[in-house]
């Protein structure tokens, strides 16, 4: 126990009011003695990522032979670098904890025989925050090489991670999580594999896309849930991607944060190679072909001033009722244009290589990039081996004859692909052209929606997605796909292109040829399996599908912004029956801007329920690959 003693004054009882002098033991300043002005004020704030930092010093009235150094409290910095006169460089390492951390600095001078003066720096480093989706280990990958793709013609590596594979050509696929990653390098891919080099790759727009980037235009993450409903579809507004390699593995580590903020890590770590879109890895179909097709489907795509442009797909391989082929065999995939035949009857006659969409010719086969995925477009042949795999031969002349009538028609191809390989197929039987357009409303008179169920919209911004100079939203408003509910969707281009204003207010009509103006909506349009445009949607099932439909062939959409969030939708329809459809809808929408996101990844329109898998096989490999 440590004892009190109470002390009296020493000096005199009668100064007891008076304090004793002190001795002075303190020694005088020096005013010319060394001392450290610091470069900064307040604390150093260091990334969370880590790397290098830097104190500023100057040393006051600095003697010969003196020496700067410096220690940290915390061993998370340190690795200290005085190279440089008047800067103290230091290692910060990555704080992988979510809470904020610091350590105190200290700059020492020495000087002399030995005296020192210091000066302290507080260090302050963020804690990490948590991410708000995290994908570790993803099982897939999809690569494709581009010799000269920059914009300074810098090698590209379109990279693709997911836990499931690209529905090729056109749909991600339900319950998949996918990364698109748009690396760019100097370095050239060697190999067989055309590997991209190590390192860290930096987010930069387009046009700023140097050695070791990623592009912010085309690279994107999405997820579907297991109905096809959108968990995420995010461009992103910073982030980076690591690429290593462990033996033979691939190692890709992202980190990313999209922009709206939410952060997303995804890694894959296995086996990769990428497809060669220039020099095409794929080997072509190794030689001439011949085969007569079991069965043949036929569907219009489109006509322009009276020319319709038809897909014919031939194989004698067994089809499926879901369009699924059982391989070994031949798929044989015709672009042909004709003059438009409402009865869906095909034109006669013969039928030459050109790419200028003229009546009686076919479109010559290539092949085309969509999401990193390089696959066939026009005329091509597709040679398909016991497990499902896949080789391309691209048709670059040749001729289609068809003949016949009452039904029954005979094709017979004579083709050459471009690597001098020759195409011979025959066919007959019946051959009708599918979805040749007519009325497709389901709706029997007027109707008017019922949107109570309808909470909130959502709407999605393609900036001048149409290139007619006005700001292009997608918007959807749909109940919950289990009630009872009506919903409506809109595709329109608005006045004006910033996307933070929302939705203009404004009385809007329709465009008369398919490509939106500022105050105009697209017409509803349907194809063999979804529906777009601006359309009446009903009787919706747990799977996303819809059984009711019509289609906006005229009318009035009145929108009004009331400026906090909330719209109120009025609208009067005619669809393509003559019917009246319409409805009035007030509340709040939820605003996504996808303007930097490429063309090829627009929007995934709703299925209609039980529609045909469409005129295209596809081939039932590990992919779920179709067309």
């Amino acid at each position: 126990m440590r004892k009190a003693f109470f002390v009296l004054s020493v000096c005199s009882a009668a100064l007891v009011f008076t304090a004793c002098q002190k001795p002075d033991t303190k020694e005088p300043v020096n005013p010319d003695a060394p001392s450290i002005t610091l470069g900064i004020q307040g604390n150093l704030q260091v990334p969370l990522e880590g790397g290098l930092a830097e104190i500023p010093y100057e040393i006051v009235n600095p003697v010969d032979g003196g020496k700067i150094s410096a220690v940290s409290s915390e061993d998370w910095a340190g690795e200290f670098n005085y190279d440089t006169d008047g800067v103290v460089a230091f290692t910060v390492q990555e704080n992988e904890e979510t809470e904020a951390r610091s350590t105190i600095v200290t700059l020492t001078y020495t000087y002399g025989g030995g005296e020192t003066v210091t000066a302290q720096v507080n260090v302050v480093q963020d804690g990490a925050v948590p991410y708000d989706y995290v994908y570790e280990d993803l099982p897939i990958f999809t690569g494709t090489y581009f010799s000269s793709n920059g914009p300074s013609g810098e090698v590209n590596y379109y990279t693709v991670i997911s836990d499931k594979d690209l529905l090729m050509g056109t749909y991600l696929d339900a319950g998949g999580t996918y990364y698109v990653l748009d690396l760019y390098s100097t370095t050239e891919g060697e190999g067989e594999s055309l590997l991209p080099p190590a390192g860290t790759y930096t987010l930069a727009a387009y046009e700023d896309c140097g050695d070791m980037t990623f592009s912010v235009d085309y690279s994107l993450g999405a997820s579907l849930d297991d109905d096809g409903n959108t968990i995420f579809e995010s461009v992103f507004s910073a982030g980076t991607v690591t690429v290593s390699y462990e033996g033979s593995n691939m190692v890709i580590v992202a980190d990313l944060v999209d922009e709206t903020g939410k952060k997303h890590y995804a890694t894959y770590n296995g086996s990769a190679s990428y497809f060669d879109y220039n020099g095409g890895n794929n080997p072509g179909i190794g030689g001439d072909i011949d085969f007569t097709a079991a069965t043949a489907v036929a569907g219009y795509i489109n006509d322009r001033e009276g020319v319709m442009e038809v897909n014919i797909n031939l194989t004698d391989m067994e089809v499926l009722p879901d369009g699924t082929v059982i391989p070994p065999g031949t798929i044989l995939y015709l672009n042909l244009f004709m003059p438009l035949n409402e009865e869906g009857e095909l034109m006669t006659g013969s039928y030459t290589a050109a790419g200028d969409g003229a009546s009686g010719t076919f479109f010559p086969g290539e092949m085309v990039d969509f999401m990193g995925v390089v696959y066939p477009l026009g005329t091509y042949v597709m040679s398909v081996d016991e497990a499902g795999m896949s080789v391309y031969g691209m048709i670059s002349d040749g001729t289609v004859e068809i003949s016949g009538s009452g039904g029954q028609i005979t094709l017979v191809c004579d083709l050459v692909t471009s690597d001098g390989s020759r195409v011979t197929c025959d066919y007959t039987g019946e051959l009708p052209v599918q979805n040749i357009p007519g009325p497709f409303s389901t709706l029997t008179g007027d109707y008017t929606l019922d949107l109570e169920g309808c909470e909130s919209g959502e709407a999605v911004y393609y900036g001048d997605y149409y290139e007619t100079g006005g700001g292009n939203w997608y918007i959807t408003i749909t109940p919950d796909y289990t009630t009872d509910y009506d919903g409506f969707q809109v595709d329109l281009v608005a006045e004006g292109m910033d996307y933070e204003d929302g939705i203009p207010s404004g009385t809007y009509t329709v465009s008369p040829n398919g490509y939106p103006e500022p105050g105009q909506y697209l017409e509803g349009y349907m194809t063999s399996t979804n529906i777009g445009g601006t359309m009446f949607l009903g009787g919706f099932t747990a799977g996303g599908y819809v059984s009711e439909f019509a289609p906006a062939t005229s009318g009035d959409l009145v929108i009004t912004n009331h400026g906090d969030g909330t719209y109120t939708f009025s609208f009067e329809f005619l669809d393509d029956k003559g019917n009246t459809w319409d409805g009035e809808w007030t509340g709040p929408m939820e605003l996504q801007n996808r303007s930097a996101a490429p063309s090829a990844v627009r929007r995934s329109s709703l299925s209609v329920e039980g529609t045909a898998p469409g005129f295209s096989f596809s081939v039932p490999a590990a992919g779920k690959i179709r067309l």
